[in-house]
């Protein structure tokens, strides 16, 4: 009996000290697992490689953590057992560098679970660096959530981590031979397969990814990253070296605008058309205002406004149970903004096609629909009222903003409040924090066509009033300052820098449909320009804390072809949406030092005519998300018409800025 009950000792000291060695580790619990693959140029084994994993940094420039090595056969086979953390948001990462040194391939596996078995090739290695162009510094990758997980996850838009081979998505439509991105994407990875298949290369290929600071990479991942970060810079002269192989079909047969890495997404492919604007929840999920009910029929009369709202995850698909549906929400316009409390707050415009059943009552009855904003939680679910369009009188949905409201932009602000430019009746409303919202709202202060409204450090609100050409400032204690220079034509989007700083786009020709202006008369005077042409006065305006217009502006250059939307991303530089033209601007904001070498506050970062892009459309919105890509709606088409003028895409920049921290309230902030 006693040396049964010594033995039992024995094991219960055992299993308690397994226990306690278990809690005390640093991720409570660790696992055991392997990750094998192959590291080829194209189809060919790379033989010596070393092979690194790599668990990333949770901060912006950590360093990595190696978890395991392996040298690859002569097959290129490697195979390495490690430990993974019991962290479900740890990254993982592969690297691969040849004898030389001069060949580094990588593949982002993204967070647990991991695929076992994988392929490290030109492709993912473009991927990775395009991907994590916001996140890597030579050999280490790190940053916080949910920024460096959303972009891992973007690797499997490109290239397919498994095998190397180009991503369904980016095979498919509204990608694959519609777009120049495939043969984009290929043609960089045919870059790296030229100094891969013949050393000699590489000595000119990293001579031309030389950064405009003169940083010369050393490895052809290096020199990926520099492509990604400054794709303006030697475009024809990488465009000739990925000439000089076929290792990767199809390709590019000319040189590119720049070598701007952009994918469309359409959700379920049966609910955008008219996306107006979009706006980024903490995990960096897209929430989409769209303007009508989805028809593939450009010339069905009977679309009416959508009554969806529309969330895609960061990959583009869409979130569960989304789109959503319910309070009171109609026609949605540019008007989309979360709340510090994350939920989304959405304008019901009210846009309909040109034959769309109009509500019991008549007409008189149409404008209930065009009067409110609408309220839902972080879960889709609707909190402010549904109303009833069924019966006479029409009961409305949604939050009153103002009568007639006709509601366009939206932003909210640390205090709780959540700001409306009525575009219609020429007011702007703060609705104060609560459910249902009680409202101020600011009227005959002079403001004319509101269509934009954002915050600065200040809790400063700053209106675009595009009929008279002007811009105002709200102060918190309700006070207004009216701004009116010639800097400011036709103006439209409003965005805040770090320092203060308030960025206008002038459309410098557009009139929205409101205040007697209608979709059709948009429509005649768009029809009457080729989608390409520049409109005189187009241009973005920087205006100073004190409320002058900064020295130089307006900026004119760099593809500003008819401005609509525009956002900072986290250096404080600028990107601006084009309603012509189908083109994204990139200026230098504020401070230079976050910019190329020797450019200076206001100049296009981007090219002379902008970053073209043949899968854009009439862009109305741009936004920076938690990754550092860039978002842009395809709100209407190219030859828009009466019935149903809507674009049916989203189409996002990879890795393109400096990521912003979200929901975006107030000034943009890094992550």
């Amino acid at each position: 009996m006693k040396r049964k009950g010594f033995f039992r000792y024995l094991v219960i000291l055992s299993v308690l000290a397994f226990l306690w060695a278990c809690s005390d580790s640093d991720d409570n619990t660790n696992q055991l697992a392997t990750v094998s693959g192959y590291v080829l140029n194209g189809t060919s084994p790379i033989y010596g490689s070393t092979v690194t994993l790599y668990r990333a940094a949770s901060s912006a420039g950590g360093a990595a953590t190696a978890l395991g090595t392996s040298q690859t056969d002569t097959f290129g086979k490697f195979r390495i057992p490690y430990t993974a953390p019991d962290d479900k948001r740890a990254v993982f990462y592969l690297i691969a560098q040849d004898a030389t040194g001069s060949v580094q391939m990588a593949n982002v596996l993204g967070v647990s679970p991991v695929p076992s078995d994988v392929v490290l090739n030109e492709r993912t290695t473009v991927g990775t660096a395009y991907c994590m162009a916001q996140f890597i510094d030579g050999a280490n990758m790190g940053g916080p959530y949910p920024g460096l997980q959303n972009a891992a996850k973007m690797l499997g838009n490109l290239a397919d981590p498994a095998n190397g081979d180009i991503s369904d998505v980016l095979n498919e439509f509204p990608n694959g031979d519609s777009t120049i991105t495939r043969d984009e994407f290929n043609s960089l990875a045919n870059v790296l397969a030229s100094c891969v298949e013949d050393s000699d290369t590489c000595s000119s290929l990293f001579a031309k990814t030389t950064t405009p600071a003169g940083l010369v990479p050393d490895n052809t991942l290096r020199a990926a990253v520099n492509i990604a970060h400054f794709p303006w810079w030697n475009v024809d002269e990488l465009f000739e070296i990925s000439a000089s192989v076929d290792t990767y079909q199809p390709s590019l047969q000319s040189a590119p605008n720049a070598w701007t890495l952009a994918i469309r997404y359409e959700g379920n492919r049966h609910e955008l058309d008219g996306p107006g604007n979009i706006a980024f929840d903490a995990d960096g999920n897209a929430w989409i205002a769209n303007n009508y009910t989805y028809s593939a029929d450009r010339l069905d009369p009977n679309v009416c406004g959508d009554d969806h709202l529309i969330a895609f995850d960061p990959t583009g698909n869409d979130l569960p149970g989304a789109p959503y549906q319910g309070g009171g929400l109609y026609g949605a316009g540019f008007g989309i903004t979360l709340d510090k409390d994350g939920d989304i707050w959405v304008g019901n415009f009210g846009f309909s096609g040109s034959k769309c059943p109009v509500p019991p009552g008549g007409k008189e009855n149409q404008a209930l629909l065009w009067n409110s904003v609408s309220k839902f939680r972080p879960d889709g679910t609707p909190l402010s009222p549904d109303g009833d369009l069924t019966v006479n009188p029409v009961v409305p949905g949604g939050y009153l903003s103002d009568e007639d409201a006709r509601p366009q932009g939206m932003t909210a602000d640390w205090e709780g409040n959540v700001w409306v430019a009525n575009c219609n009746s020429n007011s702007v409303t703060k609705f104060l924090p609560g459910d249902p919202p009680e409202r101020v709202v600011y009227s005959d202060f002079g403001v004319d066509k509101p269509f934009d409204v954002a915050m600065d450090p200040l809790g400063r609100a700053w209106v675009t009033s595009n009929n008279n050409h002007s811009i105002y400032r709200i102060d918190p204690d309700g006070k207004t300052q009216f701004i009116s220079d010639a800097v400011f034509q036709r103006p439209m989007g409003i965005a805040g820098d770090s320092q203060g700083n308030m960025w206008v786009s002038n459309s410098g020709a557009l009139d929205p449909p409101c205040g007697g202006h209608t979709i059709q008369s948009v429509i005649d005077f768009i029809s009457a320009l080729s989608h390409d042409t520049q409109v005189p006065g187009a241009s973005v305006s920087m205006i100073l804390p004190d409320g002058t217009p900064s020295t130089g502006s307006p900026y004119t250059a760099g593809g500003l072809y008819m401005p609509w939307g525009i956002a900072v991303d986290g250096s404080d530089n600028v990107f601006v949406a084009n309603f012509n033209g189908r083109r994204l601007s990139y200026l230098c904001g504020a401070d230079p030092a976050n910019c190329p070498p020797g450019f200076e506050t206001g100049d296009p970062i981007s090219p002379d005519e902008g970053y073209i892009f043949e899968g854009l459309v009439r862009a109305t919105a741009v936004q920076v998300d938690p990754s550092g890509n860039v978002w842009l709606t395809n709100n209407w088409e190219t030859v828009p018409v009466p019935t149903n003028p809507g674009g049916h895409q989203m189409v996002v920049f990879i890795g393109l800025a400096a990521p912003v921290k979200t929901p975006l309230i107030g000034a943009p902030r890094k992550p």
